[in-house]
């Protein structure tokens, strides 16, 4: 009978473990003389409290016991858990990552982070969205490639009031401004709202009332002639935010 030296044993006996030498756990019988070759009762003995002694070491103390969707993880000073909240996970090291890949349903299909090319690469089904943000802003600080097909709509937004100042979420809208004595829309300055440059909004005089605009304290409104109204019922201005405190307004002014 083996015994290992580190106490973990280096092969996966079970109940059928025949007694020999390099056998570590042998299954004596009913009948078997416990001093007999490779069942030696104190041998045994010995593999045995090397074996739980390890099994503690590597499970940790403290009375933690399993239950339903739960794992066990180490929580420091060589104690365990079973626990539902789990530690932050990390593959490989700062510099020297690892790919990792996640599997779908679908045979193919899958998502990668390639740690030598440093990119995610998403697989899905060709028609099938393979990204959803269905809540929350994307941000991309970098270039942005696209070698398909996009698809955007306006979001078109209903003002009936007499006047209006942009908030962040009219970036990029459709606003619709249907009040019948018309409506003045004031651009603001950085300090009221902080659109970032590039910022566009068009503005459709819906109803029959003038459409105005205006500079906010602080704000630069440019157009040409210096023209700050909207000459006609279903034309549109556009809005752009060319600078800090500065926008230029361009359409069907008059």
């Amino acid at each position: 009978m083996a015994i290992p030296t580190s106490g973990y044993p280096t092969t996966l006996d079970d109940t059928n473990a025949t007694p020999g030498a390099g056998v570590e756990f042998p299954q004596p019988s009913s009948s078997t003389d416990l001093d007999a070759t490779n069942v030696e009762h104190d041998l045994l003995h010995t593999n045995l409290s090397l074996a739980i002694v390890a099994l503690q070491t590597k499970l940790g103390i403290t009375d933690s016991n399993a239950s339903a969707d739960k794992l066990l993880v180490g929580s420091g000073a060589s104690t365990t858990a079973w626990t539902s909240t789990l530690p932050s996970v990390g593959f490989g090291t700062d510099g020297s990552g690892v790919d990792v890949t996640w599997y779908s349903a679908t045979a193919g299909d899958n998502m990668l982070w390639d740690a030598s090319d440093e990119k995610l690469v998403i697989t899905g089904t060709n028609g099938q969205n393979a990204l959803e943000v269905a809540d929350g802003d994307v941000s991309i600080t970098d270039a942005l490639t696209v070698t398909g097909t996009t698809t955007t709509y306006l979001n078109v937004i209903t003002d009936s009031g007499t006047t209006r100042t942009p908030a962040l979420t009219d970036a990029s809208a459709y606003i619709l401004c249907t009040h019948g004595s018309g409506m003045t829309i004031t651009l603001p300055q950085d300090s009221a709202v902080a659109f970032p440059v590039g910022t566009n909004i068009v503005f459709e005089r819906n109803g029959a009332g003038t459409l105005t605009f205006a500079a906010g304290t602080g704000a630069t409104v440019n157009a040409k002639g210096g023209t700050l109204t909207c000459a006609d019922r279903y034309t549109t201005v556009a809005a752009v935010k060319i600078a800090a405190d500065t926008w230029t307004i361009f359409g069907n002014l008059g």
